[in-house]
């Protein structure tokens, strides 16, 4: 078996209903925002055209096998009904969020996102673990009051698998300690910055989706919180203000 099939197969095992919801909104963000296929064949990489193509066929391969063999299928003849096929793209789109909705639908998580009463540590504490395991290249959390302790619980399982970034404040040296004991243990180093005036409390994953928690991470589930992804059309904008932050933030390791 060929590495991009196992990577491929080790995905969409490891998808649970969190990374299946940000998953349909992606499919139908692209499918609604899909451009349009018109003239001749455009073959320029950097073509509005040409990236869209290339966004829903990663998306594909994340939905399933058959979805990806089936994007293929039509990109394979896209030189010869370059006018026909967009909408082909576009109903591949719409096959694959339907398959996702009526999953979800199925095990009870059509509703997307989740809130969590108090007392609730154990559910909050799986669905988060399963969105920072589906991490294919890296982490990244914004949180003021992360502390050492919720570094353990949270981020130890993702081992070796993918870089780590943390962006806190009155906590950072007890989460440098914690960060110290991993380092001995895993190749990967997590990076830790201090920053100013931290509000918002953030899971980003992959540098793509953005899911924000109701508090702080370390005491999530204790209290009354939410874990909710934020749309794909305002996701980027929301992790760019907090790359900026990071940019001019205090390295603490």
């Amino acid at each position: 078996m060929d590495d991009d099939l196992k990577r491929l197969q080790k995905r969409i095992a490891g998808d649970g209903p969190a990374e299946r919801q940000v998953l349909l909104m992606k499919l139908m963000h692209e499918f609604e925002n899909a451009p349009k296929f018109a003239g001749s064949y455009v073959s320029d990489a950097n073509s509005q055209e040409q990236r869209w193509i290339a966004r829903i066929g990663a998306l594909l391969s994340r939905v399933s096998l058959e979805h990806k063999i089936a994007f293929q299928g039509t990109r394979s003849t896209m030189v010869s009904y370059w006018m026909v096929v967009g909408e082909q793209f576009r109903q591949h789109l719409l096959a694959a969020a339907e398959e996702i909705r009526l999953e979800l639908e199925l095990d009870g998580h059509e509703e997307i996102g989740q809130v969590y009463e108090a007392q609730h540590q154990y559910s909050f504490l799986r669905d988060l673990k399963g969105i920072i395991l589906g991490a294919q290249d890296e982490v990244f959390i914004v949180d003021p009051y992360l502390d050492g302790k919720a570094f353990d619980t949270y981020l130890s399982p993702v081992g070796n698998s993918c870089n780590i970034r943390l962006l806190c404040s009155k906590y950072s040296k007890d989460v440098v300690g914690h960060v110290e004991a991993f380092k001995a243990q895993y190749i990967t180093c997590p990076e830790i910055r201090k920053g100013k005036d931290l509000h918002d409390r953030l899971v980003i994953i992959d540098g793509s989706d953005c899911w924000v928690v109701g508090g702080s991470i370390k005491d999530a589930g204790k209290k009354p919180t939410y874990l909710l992804p934020l749309q794909p059309s305002i996701a980027p904008e929301k992790i760019l203000i907090y790359e900026n932050i990071w940019s001019k933030s205090q390295p603490m390791n």
